[in-house]
């Protein structure tokens, strides 16, 4: 009986030494997929954390860029407010020139009943016929030279007009650029921080990965301990068979012996 328990309870060793073998093979596969899994982790990690450093440089550039355009903007509207304030000069000189004009008008009527005037009196009125002659070319090329001043203000007016027309499309590109950009910033910064939260949640991971690791690389000895326990214990049951084997053959030599004796 006690041959057939031994037996039977080597048998049982052997089987749970296989059992810990298996586990520990399954829990050395475990443990590379769980370093496996850390690797892949971290360089998600170190990726992500890539990708947040761009978009941080993104949002950067575009902040940089609501700047500009806002300068921008503000150098549109001072040079809307120049055109605006050369357009109030250009209509005070047209003006002017309007009074000169009629001035030159008034001159050449008053040069003529001069000379009307000198030519009645004669000999005596022939100098201040000379000057009335040259005050009438005077007032005529005031009014030539208005006329040309007339002709240059309304080349400068149109020329304000399509300034002014240009200022202002300008200042609504500027406008839809910094909605667009203001826009943009906000897109990337949302990105941004979720990137931040995914790099988060990855390192995470990583951590735990980690841990997972040297937790599975802690149960892996420990079953090898179990194992190398096992494997003791199974050359123990062996020995342990072996003995109760002996004893039995002892015991039969002694059965024999003592029948020997009886007769």
């Amino acid at each position: 009986q006690i041959a057939a328990a031994t037996a039977q309870l080597s048998a049982s060793v052997a089987e749970t030494s296989a059992a810990v073998m298996q586990t520990a093979s399954a829990v050395e596969e475990v443990k590379e997929m769980a370093q496996s899994a850390g690797r892949k982790a971290r360089e998600v990690s170190d990726e992500a954390n890539k990708t947040a450093l761009v978009s941080r440089d993104g949002e950067r550039a575009v902040e940089e860029a609501i700047t500009g355009m806002t300068l921008i903007g503000e150098q549109m509207q001072s040079i809307a407010d120049s055109v605006a304030r050369l357009g109030e000069q250009t209509a005070t000189i047209g003006d002017i020139t309007n009074s000169v004009n009629e001035l030159a008008e008034q001159s050449n009527l008053l040069a003529i009943n001069a000379a009307i005037e000198a030519a009645k009196a004669g000999d005596q009125g022939r100098g201040f016929g000379v000057v009335a002659s040259e005050v009438r070319m005077l007032a005529t090329q005031s009014k030539a030279a208005t006329a040309q001043i007339r002709s240059i203000l309304a080349d400068i007016q149109k020329a304000m007009g399509v300034a002014i027309q240009a200022t202002d499309q300008g200042r609504k590109s500027v406008d839809a650029g910094t909605r667009q950009a203001l826009d943009a910033g906000q897109t990337i910064r949302a990105l941004a921080t979720g990137i931040a939260a995914s790099a988060d949640a990855v390192t995470h991971i990583s951590v735990s990965s980690q841990q997972q690791a040297i937790g599975m690389e802690q149960v892996g000895t420990a079953i090898e301990s179990i194992r190398s326990a096992a494997d003791q214990n199974a050359r123990g049951m062996r020995q342990i068979e072996s003995t109760a084997s002996d004893l039995n053959k002892l015991s039969q030599t002694l059965k024999t012996l003592v029948i020997q004796f009886r007769l």
